[in-house]
């Protein structure tokens, strides 16, 4: 087993092993440990949401998680028993327009197959008890399972740990935030309804014995009479054990008879805890998922935020441990992803205590009921939000924002949506590599001397840059002697772009838009790539 290595990986959780994947398929050398003899057993977090699809799609996974999840399509609202609100998600832009339900044990199962069939496995029972950061480096002591000792020296460690992060405390990060004074409750059931089994069912009301405070019941299906429950308690004071009785009698008051339990086969208390470090780096060391960001479960954002901290991450620490990119790229992690990240925790900590604790939430619900009916491009943005397709890296120091397309077109900093181009062939197809993938857009109007200057730009773009780029040439019908086209034959890639001239679009590994321009000129795109790559 190797002592020295490029990277460590603490935690085996959702974040930890879809870092190990990435970093896999980037052809880096790593270790990964958990303290635990086994995976995940609970069902956990449960949301699959739609850019996490997108990014199974990216590694080849995705359709062993559509076999075995159940799609929901829209999200209800209800007030006091009676249906108030709801947001369609089939409407939203991408190729998976749903949410996916599924245990997090079988998340972790999949995500574990993916890394054994590269003859990966995850090192467990192995426990990191303190870490010293060195020069340009991290040594780890690991306690072994015979209550031995191992040093590992690694260049970099990625703590994926979760929310009691030992990575985090050795490193005395601060974790500041707040805990939520109430106590909610998940169970696993099986319940009988005539409410739609592919929709998610959100029952909202004023309490019973604190009538100042509201309460909240979510079901969330996963097929076949299957549901995850949630609801809060307003006890006076903490417990730690419930009874199928008491599930039954929540279900039945809260949900107004919608739902009627069969059994119930898992029940666990939980507070909420609202915390994010302020820094998800210091010198060798990287903070993701819950080790440096937790929050309300509110919108099921928890698990998926932290697997795309780890999409966001892999590539770049990639490209530095093989000398492909200035050491300084790495800096754009914290910048990226730290805004998300407290915008997903304030927007949750936020809508978490007006549910429960503000008295004038029932009349904000029906007032946000009638703008959606009013105004339908409102839920339809609500559900890019909640899946995450709409994220945005307004300020990032390796993303160029100095031409504006098309106002309608996508934005630098946003995700490159993608397109069916035909029945069997979608655009994310083409990008499904660990390169920066070039996007040259021929437009409507082509003509042979343009064309003439494509074939020239792609002949030098891939002979000076082959180790970081592939490009496409995307056109409307088929060009002799010009490598990697897409035939936009329906015009849809044109379309979605809102493009009908030539432009360059440079999307990064994880495919996000780092670059646009009007037309297509090498000397600007070669002063782009060499903002942060090392090309020789």
């Amino acid at each position: 087993m190797m002592s020295h290595l490029p990277v460590l990986i603490v935690g085996a959780g959702p974040t930890g092993l879809m870092m190990a994947c990435e970093l896999e398929r980037h052809g880096i050398p790593f270790r990964i440990i958990d303290k635990k003899k086994e995976p995940t057993q609970s069902s956990n977090a449960t949301w699959i949401q739609t850019r996490t699809l997108e990014i199974f799609d990216a590694i080849g996974i995705v359709d062993r998680f559509l076999k075995i999840g159940h799609q929901c399509e829209a999200i209800n609202f209800y007030a006091k028993g009676k249906a108030l609100a709801k947001i369609p998600l089939s409407q939203i832009d991408s190729t998976y327009p749903f949410i996916l339900m599924l245990p997090q044990s079988e998340t972790e199962r999949l995500l574990n197959e993916k890394l054994k069939e590269s003859k990966i496995r995850v090192e467990r029972s192995l426990e990191l008890v303190d870490i010293k950061q060195i020069n340009n480096g991290v040594i780890s002591i690991i306690k072994l399972p015979n209550g031995g000792t191992e040093n590992i020296t690694s260049d970099w460690i990625i703590a994926c740990d979760g929310a009691n992060s030992t990575v985090r405390e050795k490193c005395q990060i601060s974790f500041p935030g707040e805990d939520l004074p109430e106590q909610f409750m998940v169970a696993d059931a099986k319940m009988s309804s005539f409410l739609p089994t592919n929709e998610i069912h959100a029952f909202f009301d004023k309490g019973t014995i604190f009538p100042e405070k509201g309460t909240l019941f979510s079901a969330f299906p996963w097929g076949s009479k299957e549901y995850r429950l949630s609801a809060n308690l307003y006890l006076e004071s903490p417990r730690q054990i419930f009874t199928e009785q008491e599930v039954r009698e929540i279900v039945a008051e809260r949900t107004y008879g919608n739902y009627i339990v069969d059994t119930v086969s898992w029940i666990s208390p939980f507070w909420i805890h609202s915390k994010i470090v302020d820094q998800m780096q210091q010198g060798s060391i990287f903070l993701a998922g819950d080790a440096a960001h937790i929050h309300s479960p509110a919108g099921g954002q928890g698990m998926n935020t932290g697997i795309q901290d780890a999409f966001n991450l892999a590539w770049k620490l990639a490209l530095v441990i093989k000398q492909k990119a200035k050491i300084s790229l790495l800096n754009s992690y914290q910048e990226e992803r730290f805004p998300i990240v407290k915008n997903i925790v304030n927007k949750t900590d936020f809508y978490t205590n007006m549910v429960l604790f503000d008295k004038s939430f029932s009349n904000k619900l029906k007032k946000f009921s009638h703008e959606l009916s009013e105004h339908p491009h409102l839920s339809n943005k609500m559900g890019e939000q909640l899946t995450q397709i709409d994220i945005h890296y307004k300020k990032s120091p390796v993303i160029n924002y100095e031409e504006k397309p098309n106002a309608k077109s996508p934005q630098q900093g946003e995700r490159a949506p993608d397109v069916m181009i035909n029945d069997s062939k979608k655009l994310y197809e083409y990008m499904s590599n660990s390169l920066h993938n070039i996007l040259l857009f021929t437009g409507n109007n082509q003509e042979e001397h343009d064309l003439d200057k494509i074939k020239k730009l792609q002949h030098l773009i891939e002979n000076k840059f082959s180790d970081f780029v592939k490009t496409f040439v995307i056109t409307n019908e088929k060009v002799e002697k010009i490598n990697n086209i897409i035939i936009d034959s329906t015009n849809a890639i044109h379309q979605r772009y809102k493009v009908n001239h030539f432009c360059t679009y440079i999307i990064r590994p994880d495919n996000y838009i780092a670059y646009y321009s009007h037309g297509i000129d090498l000397v600007v795109i070669e002063k782009f790539l060499q903002c942060y790559l090392s090309i020789r």
